[in-house]
């Protein structure tokens, strides 16, 4: 495989630009070092021939582990990983969150050029190198095992892997998000352990990702107990928890005899806040608790060993470190530097500063992003009140210094403009919206789903957004509301999102965590308002748009709703929800080509979303009476998911519409098996009962239909009808029938009702009643004839 074709793009603005750098920045970028002395260190290694194993620790603050000074901590291996290799006292990350600090860590990159700013709705593009794909071009057999669905394959990070192991089974949770959908790290290592044992032997590059220091933090025992005592027990526990596996991954190479060819490098995609600055967990502010990481890198060569690195690094380094490491070349995009010369004792001059970003404010809240540039003493940020920390005095960040050190924050702002022009990629900054046409514009604004024609990006240059350190005490109750949301409590959560909008009508998230509670409590005209109020503040607000479309298709407005999934896929074409939601309206709308097409696309961008695609399409083909492709793509369904509702029940249509009334009873029986409130298969099942002459069987599952639907109206008329024919029951029977006909007067089955009625009426000698219900009947069913005629 050859890697593909790349071009580097700088968005610097004039030559001028170039010259305007200033001399320490140069210093940054330039690397100098005794170059023959580190090839002296690296003498006794066949470098070509080692082999790569490389874990992230999601969520991890380099001052929570032992070999950093952390009293409580138990890390053992860790720290003798360190102890017998080299330990980076400061390493930086790009992001404090998941998706783009790999992101930096993979291709080399700044997120201003690697174009990744935030979790979900952003990827990678194909265009990046990544370090997998390097190294899989110059011999290494790749893997990846990946611990939560925010490093899913769909995000681009499988760029260059032969293996990567995802395979989220989404039917274990009961909502998606990036957040939920995770598995513990005994489960990543059970699966690099066996793929490590089926490897050829070759040399290989592994990637383990392991996310359990991630909140909610709940380690296995003995390690949830084991430091209970100390003030973050849980979170230490998980740190305690994941360190273990690291020192199962190392037995296993020693096991495998590779351990002393093989490179460990230990670090973490970003940190936690725990509380400082009032943030509890990450990705919200760029201070040290979320940015310093721990970066060890365990080479097996006799002058590696217990070495410490004072200068300052960044995660980007590590890319292009690794390969140095390994005599590869390094791609000519790659932005951070090795830091193989600083092993050697010898470092550019001046300072090196370190780059950091959040724009989960913008993207979420409409407040500002922030950006920051640091050394080992100072830390500026630019925010609408920009702050400069001496990070010597005051470690914890806790005293804005920028009056008294305008000096700093005029040089460091310096250097962060010229880092802009420099590093940022075609593109990507600012993220432009997608074009619409007039029509497309009129229509979407008259739903509600555009707000205006202006871009956040454009937004954020007409006039100051607010400074999310003003902001963070409304941020919390804002995730306290979602947490409370999640769990059901929905007066709680609606009253603290209520609370935080009355202070800030612009909070996007707010708004749109409101309109997640009225959806979810069936007021969708309130969830509706909400998303257009988040709209108006961001037309291309994507989880707003989302949350639209999905009320108007509660309400079965379904011209509306397609407005909004097609809106979405306008944004971001490569989303396969909105195609699986067009296909479950078209289906409604007995569309049943368009919504074969739709799903085929939704599978095709996302094998993984499979399952209710192909039980949908399954769907759609049995209404064409394509039965054989309808089995196929119900089978491939369960196959995916087999607990996949309705699945059973559409393979028992098949039966019955093949005439094989065994082998529907069966499939019938299944979904109930698996789904008891599944009120269309009770129905359905009575009805094979039916003819089978098992009516006490019928009546059963008819009641269990209502039961399970008390809306559902045929119901109420067929078990009126089985009282009937026993003859049992007939004022029950007559209430049953009057009950289905309120529920559903038109209905195709109402005229059963009107029958029912008239033969109960007949048996007791109540003529009148008998001709009026009669009549009645036949009138509803020549009107429902002329209707499907028309």
């Amino acid at each position: 495989m050859t890697l593909k074709s790349r071009r580097r793009y700088f968005g610097l603005a004039a030559a001028g630009a170039v010259l305007a750098l200033t001399a320490a920045w140069f210093l940054v970028l330039r690397p100098r070092g005794n170059r023959a002395e580190v090839g002296r260190l690296l003498a006794p290694l066949q470098r070509s021939e080692l082999n790569v194993v490389m874990f992230t620790l999601d969520t991890t603050r380099a001052d929570h582990i032992g070999c950093y000074g952390y009293g409580p901590a138990e890390t053992p291996n860790i720290d003798e990983l360190a102890r017998t290799g080299i330990r980076f006292e400061r390493a930086v990350a790009e992001v404090p969150l998941t998706l783009p600090s790999h992101s930096s860590i993979f291709t080399g990159t700044y997120p201003s050029f690697h174009g990744v700013r935030d979790n979900g709705g952003f990827y990678l593009g194909a265009d990046r190198t990544t370090l997998a794909e390097v190294l899989k071009q110059a011999g290494w057999e790749t893997s990846a095992f990946v611990a939560a669905f925010v490093l899913d394959s769909r995000w681009g990070l499988n760029q260059g892997f032969d293996t990567y192991y995802d395979n989220f089974d989404f039917a274990k949770y009961k909502t998606i998000s990036l957040d939920s959908v995770r598995r513990s790290g005994g489960e990543v290592i059970g699966a690099f352990r066996d793929w490590l044992d089926a490897a050829p032997r070759k040399k290989f590059f592994s990637w383990i990702h392991l996310y359990d220091p991630h909140a909610p933090y709940d380690p296995p025992e003995p390690f949830k107990s084991r430091l209970a005592g100390t003030r973050w027990g849980l979170y230490d526990g998980a740190i305690a928890y994941v360190d273990s596996l690291v020192g199962e991954v190392r037995d296993m190479l020693s096991r495998k005899g590779v351990l002393e060819r093989t490179v460990i490098i230990v670090a973490a995609d970003h940190g936690e806040s725990l509380g400082e600055h009032h943030e509890s967990t990450h990705g919200f502010f760029i201070y040290d608790a979320t940015v310093s990481v721990p970066l060890i890198v365990h080479v097996p060569a006799p002058g590696l060993q217990g070495k410490v690195v004072s200068s300052q690094v960044e995660n980007i380094d590590i890319m292009p470190s690794l390969l140095d490491l390994l005599g590869l070349p390094v791609p000519p995009e790659v932005q951070g530097r090795s830091f193989l010369p600083a092993l050697a004792g010898v470092e550019p001059g001046g300072p090196r500063l370190a780059y950091s970003e959040s724009y989960y404010p913008r993207y979420h809240y409409g407040w500002s992003e922030l950006k920051s540039l640091s050394s080992p003493e100072f830390r500026y940020v630019r925010a609408p009140v920009p702050e400069v920390y001496d990070l010597v005095r005051d470690p914890g960040e806790l005293k804005n210094i920028i009056y008294d050190r305008r000096d700093i924050a005029d040089r460091y702002e310096k250097a962060l403009k010229d880092m802009e022009a420099r590093f940022t990629g075609k593109g990507v900054d600012p993220l432009a919206p997608q074009a619409l046409d007039d029509d497309s514009r009129e229509k979407l604004m008259a739903l509600g789903y555009v707000g205006g024609f202006t871009s956040p990006s454009r937004l954020s240059r007409q006039g100051p957004l607010p400074d999310p350190k003003d902001r963070i005490l409304l941020f919390n109750r804002i995730k306290q509301a979602e947490s409370a949301s999640a769990e059901g409590r929905w007066d709680e959560a609606k009253a603290l999102v209520d609370g935080v909008i009355a202070e800030d009508p612009g909070a996007m998230e707010a708004l749109q965590v409101r309109a997640r509670i009225a959806l979810e409590t069936s007021r969708p005209d309130d969830a509706i308002d909400d998303c257009r109020a988040a709209l108006a503040i961001d037309p291309e607000y994507a989880s707003a748009i989302y949350t639209l479309a999905q009320a108007y298709k509660v309400q079965k407005k379904w011209d509306e709703a397609i407005a909004g999934y097609e809106r979405l896929l306008q944004l971001d074409p490569r989303d396969a929800k909105p195609h699986v939601n067009l296909g479950e309206i078209y289906l409604n709308k007995k569309d049943f080509d368009s919504a074969i097409g739709h799903l085929q696309e939704a599978v095709a961008l996302d094998p993984q979303i499979g399952a209710m695609a192909h039980n949908l399409l399954g769907a759609a083909y049995l209404e064409k009476g394509r039965l054989d492709q309808a089995e196929r793509e119900l089978l491939l369904s369960l196959e995916k998911r087999p607990r996949i509702p309705d699945a059973h029940y559409n393979l028992g249509l098949i039966a019955e519409a093949r005439g094989d009334l065994a082998k529907a009873v069966e499939e019938y029986k299944k979904e109930i098996g698996i789904h008891p409130a599944a009120y269309p298969a009770h129905f359905n099942l009575a009805l094979v009962l039916m003819k089978a002459g098992s009516l006490d069987q019928e009546i059963e599952h008819l009641k269990a239909a209502i039961a399970a639907d008390p809306g559902f109206a045929k119901a109420y008329l067929f078990l009126a009808k089985a009282y009937t024919d026993l003859g049992e029951n007939l004022p029950e029977a007559i209430e049953l029938a009057r009950k289905g006909l309120r529920l559903d007067p038109e209905a195709d089955s109402a005229p059963l009702g009107h029958y029912v009625l008239a033969d109960i009426f007949d048996r007791q000698g109540r003529t009148k009643d008998y001709m009026e219900e009669l009549e009645k009947g036949r009138r509803l069913e020549q009107r429902l004839k002329d209707r499907a005629v028309r």
